[in-house]
C-alpha cells in the first residue's frame, strides 16, 4: 500500500473540512443548543416557581376567604343581637306607653267618678232640700210622709 499524493490531498481536504465544520457549524450549533437547553431549564424553573406561587396564592386566598366568612358571621351575629335589642327596646317602650295610657285612663275614670259622686251629692242635697221644704210646708203624718217620699222618688227626684 503506498501513500500517494491523492490520498494525502484527500486527508488535507478532510481535515480542512473538519476544521471548518467545527468552527462554523458545530461551534455555533452547540452554542445554540446550549442556549436552548438553558432557556428550557429557565422555563421549567419559572414554571416550578409559578406553581409554588400559585399554591401560596391559593393558600392565601383560602385564608382570606376563611377570615371573610368569620367576619361575615360576626357581622350577622352582631346584626341579630342588635335586632333583638331593638325589638326588646320597642317592647319596653310599648309597655311604658301602654302603662301611661292605662294610668291616664285610670286618672280620667277616677276624675269622672269624683265628678259623678259630686253630682250625686248635689242631687241628693237638692232632694233633701226639696223634701225638707215640703215637710216644712205641711205637717205630715206617717201616711202623708210615705206618700210624699214615694212621689218624690217616682218623679225622678223631681225639682220643686
Amino acid at each position: 500500500m503506498s501513500i500517494d499524493l491523492t490520498f494525502i490531498g484527500q486527508i488535507i481536504v478532510f481535515l480542512a473540512l473538519v476544521y471548518l465544520m467545527k468552527k462554523h457549524l458545530f461551534g455555533p450549533m452547540s452554542e445554540l443548543m446550549e442556549a436552548r437547553s438553558k432557556k428550557i431549564a429557565e422555563g421549567l424553573a419559572a414554571a416550578d416557581a409559578g406553581l409554588d406561587a400559585k399554591a401560596r396564592a391559593e393558600a392565601e386566598i383560602a385564608e382570606q376567604l376563611k377570615d371573610a366568612r368569620s367576619k361575615a358571621a360576626e357581622i350577622v351575629a352582631s346584626a341579630e343581637r342588635r335586632a333583638a335589642e331593638i325589638g326588646e327596646e320597642a317592647v319596653n317602650r310599648s309597655r311604658t306607653e301602654a302603662e301611661g295610657i292605662v294610668d291616664a285612663a285610670r286618672e280620667e275614670v277616677h276624675a269622672e267618678l269624683g265628678r259623678a259622686r259630686q253630682a250625686l251629692r248635689n242631687e241628693v242635697a237638692d232632694i233633701a232640700l226639696i223634701a225638707a221644704e215640703r215637710v216644712i210646708e205641711s205637717e205630715l203624718d206617717a201616711k202623708r210622709h210615705a206618700a210624699l217620699i214615694d212621689g218624690i222618688v217616682s218623679s225622678g227626684f223631681g225639682h220643686a
